[in-house]
């Protein structure tokens, strides 16, 4: 049928590029091999009755291949190609979790204060890095405050900051040098960008739109 090139184009066009583990290959091919058998059982005896049937088929098989790979998505299944790791997809993923929970009312900050010099002391004794604490407010990010959090088996220092109507959350922890070096992601509708400098590890956390969170880190890495 014409239209399942056209399908196959749109989503060649509109969707991330991902690349699949090996698990859901085979069982794609499996699937689509039982779908192929059943069919050819099932064809009607008049040519145009089959063409009919075989297309009707094709399209069953493509929706529900789709659904596959948008249930594997969103269960972060899948890496991608030449990106993220695993693990830093993992990270990326309680990244998120912890930005949506703290949007929650009254989890947003353990300390509420646009002082910079009020901010930066209240973590000296309750984690073990001092996060550069800076005033952004001509720039367009005021500072908001800051909590602490726990992110992937460590405890993170969290410095907030205002964008328009966003939040960004700045996650700081001790680099280790075992995590994925820069770049922007995209996770389930929210933005993230990491870095490493100083020894520290940022992650920035937000749903404002990816270059907002790249003009972020230039603006925090002038100061």
């Amino acid at each position: 049928m014409s239209e399942l090139p056209d399908l196959h184009k749109a989503m060649a066009e509109s969707l991330p590029v991902y690349e699949a583990p090996a698990s859901l290959k085979a069982w794609a091919r499996e699937e689509a091999r039982k779908a192929e058998q059943e069919a050819s059982a099932h064809l009607p005896s008049s040519a145009p009755s089959r063409a009919g049937f075989r297309g009707l088929h094709q399209w069953r098989v493509a929706a529900g291949l789709l659904v596959a790979a948008v249930v594997g998505w969103g269960a972060a299944s899948l890496r991608p190609v030449g990106g993220i790791t695993p693990a830093a997809s993992e990270t990326a993923n309680e990244l998120v979790d912890a930005h949506v929970r703290s949007l929650l009312p009254g989890h947003l900050m353990d300390v509420v204060s646009t002082d910079r010099h009020t901010v930066k002391p209240w973590f000296a004794g309750k984690t073990d890095i001092a996060p550069p604490v800076v005033d952004l407010t001509d720039k367009g990010f005021p500072l908001l405050g800051g909590r602490l959090d726990y992110i992937d088996g460590h405890s993170a220092a969290v410095l907030i900051y205002g964008r328009r109507l966003h939040k960004i959350n700045v996650f700081v922890w001790r680099d280790t040098g075992a995590e994925t070096r820069g770049g922007p992601l995209e996770v389930r509708g929210h933005s993230l960008l990491h870095w490493t400098n100083g020894g520290l590890s940022y992650w920035a956390v937000s749903d404002a739109a990816p270059p907002e969170l790249e003009a972020f880190k230039d603006a925090y890495m002038r100061n």
